[in-house]
């Protein structure tokens, strides 16, 4: 009996160094009585005259119904039902132990607690009053609430059923202990039933509490992050059946939790083929979903986990939903907005290219138009054949310049081919409509995927500008187009053999080579343009772009024709 009251009060300690946690002060308090309680049957048990058995046996007496209402405490806060634990409820459950007590301090002037004691074997046996069966009855309906509210634990709390049903043995086992002591039916004489009742209740606590972590802030607070997070979490048994659930995965799923607890998830989520294969083995995979219709529709990221056993054996699995409804629409919208910024640049870089190319050959036309009208009703016919046959020649030339433009549009809008295959295509087909000669050289340290869809399509169209102005101002009969990869940059060579120019010139005058616009293009994905070039010796760009780099569409005013 001393040993139990030693283990009582080093339990009734380490959950006092826990009393911050919800239940543990009524816990820690419970085993504080219950420890001199233990103490009185030792003593008890040790007196060797009828007057100290009486003392110790009256000495015991006080501290069963405060214990009783302490653990009755405990189960109400540890099964999250604290809220019924006000002051005045506290005020009410302390009152019959309070009168208990002034009942038994003076028993000797109305024998309400025990008429007298009477000779049993060694020892005394008291003979109960009517107030004694009054508490007891009152004593064990607090015993029937706690468990009442250990089996409800047990039935609608996973998390807890273990710990919970150990509890509930253990209260079971206590008041039927008491029951033998109260109708003193004594399997273990000379030793209190009930007290050594309480010794295997404070072992199954030693494991509810240091095994199962009852009284653990840990799982408390994943608790309480459970069901404050956001994305919605499913446990899983191994058939797929939801075991578990937080507040946002019921909100989502449109379902209360006790209504979700034992169905498949595929009945009540969309699950593609390829999902379904993932739920049956579950490898921590990422999917996407999509739950509701029409402009109610969400978007979930949906990544499975697997759940193992201390074995390693699997037993489930754990479902996140994260809502990515409105990402995904920010991504589209921002999508939308710099394929409009693209457009609008595409516009005035056209409505440059028309001005200052087809813009000025339609005057031209119209001036030469007027002029030979003139010569005809002069009779100069042989002058007026000559401007027809100019007139013919300068446009086909813009015939010319109109496909090449229409050629420049449609750069990257292929997104199926690959960079060079889609820039090999553009130099035959550049090959095959003016008859010069050209040539891609790739060499084997430059990646294919070098550059971004976006990057790539920007360079085609600085490429084939290159190859516009090789044809209209250069006249040349060949184009080497190389690519060369150093680091983080590429860089490449555009080389024709036409008649060439003088740089400075170029600087000092302006010219209409399209310059400005390739210069314009390579800014926007953070690249540079350089020119080498003499009269007669053909002419050399040289780009530098950036490997991996993205287009930023920024806009850059003020361009000045080179």
């Amino acid at each position: 009996m001393l040993a139990s009251a030693v283990l009582m009060a080093a339990l009734g300690y380490c959950v006092w160094r826990r009393r911050a946690v919800a239940g543990a002060l009524p816990l820690a308090l419970a085993m504080f009585l219950v420890t001199p309680w233990a103490v009185g049957a030792a003593l008890e048990l040790a007196a060797a005259d009828a007057s100290t058995q009486i003392v110790w046996i009256t000495f015991q007496a006080v501290w069963p119904l405060p214990a009783v209402t302490a653990v009755l405490c405990f189960v109400v806060e540890y099964a999250g039902l604290g809220r019924w634990l006000t002051c005045r409820t506290l005020a009410l459950l302390a009152g019959p132990s309070l009168l208990a007590l002034l009942l038994i301090l003076t028993n000797g002037s109305h024998h309400w607690m025990w008429r007298e004691f009477a000779a049993e074997g060694a020892g005394l046996r008291p003979v109960y009053g009517a107030g004694y069966w009054i508490l007891i009855g009152y004593t064990y309906l607090l015993v029937a609430l706690r468990i009442v509210v250990l089996t409800w634990m047990v039935v609608r709390s996973p998390r807890q059923r273990w710990p919970a049903g150990l509890m509930l043995g253990s209260q079971i086992l206590t008041a039927t202990a008491a029951l033998l002591d109260v109708v003193q039916r004594n399997p273990v004489a000379p030793m209190n039933p009930t007290i050594l009742a309480f010794i295997v209740s404070s072992v199954i606590f030693t494991i509810a509490l240091f095994y199962f972590h009852i009284l653990d802030p840990i799982p408390v607070a994943r608790t309480a992050v459970l069901e404050q997070m956001r994305e919605g979490m499913l446990v899983l048994d191994a058939r797929q059946r939801i075991v578990d659930l937080n507040p946002a995965a019921a909100k989502l799923l449109g379902l209360s939790a006790a209504r979700a607890r034992g169905q498949e998830l595929a009945q009540i989520v969309p699950c593609p083929a390829g999902l379904r294969s993932q739920l049956a083995e579950p490898q921590a995979e990422q999917s996407e979903i999509y739950i509701g219709t029409g402009e109610a529709a969400r978007h979930y990221a949906l990544r499975i986990s697997p759940l193992t056993d201390r074995r390693g054996l699997p037993i489930g699995s754990l479902v996140l939903l994260h809502d990515v409804t409105e990402q995904q629409r920010a991504q589209a919208q921002l999508i939308e907005q710099q394929h409009a910024m693209a457009a609008q640049q595409e516009r005035e870089r056209l409505a440059r290219e028309l001005h200052d190319s087809l813009g000025q050959v339609l005057g031209y036309v119209s001036m030469q138009a007027q002029a030979i009208g003139k010569w005809l009703r002069d009779g100069q016919v042989t002058i007026a054949e000559a401007q027809l046959a100019r007139l013919v020649d300068v446009a086909q030339s813009a015939h010319a310049d109109i496909r090449a433009a229409i050629v420049s549009l449609q750069a990257g809008t292929t997104p199926t081919r690959s960079f060079f295959t889609a820039l090999q295509q553009d130099l035959a087909a550049f090959q095959d409509r003016y008859g010069i000669c050209t040539e891609l050289a790739i060499p084997p340290g430059v990646e294919e995927q070098a550059f971004a869809p976006a990057v790539g399509d920007q360079l085609r169209r600085v490429i084939q500008e290159a190859l516009t102005n090789a044809r209209q101002h250069g006249h040349a009969r060949s184009v080497q187009v190389a690519f060369e990869q150093a680091g983080d940059q590429a860089q490449i060579l555009i080389a024709d053999d036409g008649r060439g120019f003088d740089p400075e010139q170029l600087a000092a005058g302006g010219s209409h080579l399209g310059l400005a616009y390739m210069r314009e293009r390579l800014a926007h994905i953070g690249g540079g343009l350089e020119i080498h070039s003499r009269p007669g010796t053909g002419t050399q760009v040289v780009l530098q772009v950036p490997i991996g780099g993205e287009f930023t569409w920024r806009h850059h005013e003020g361009s000045a024709r080179g």
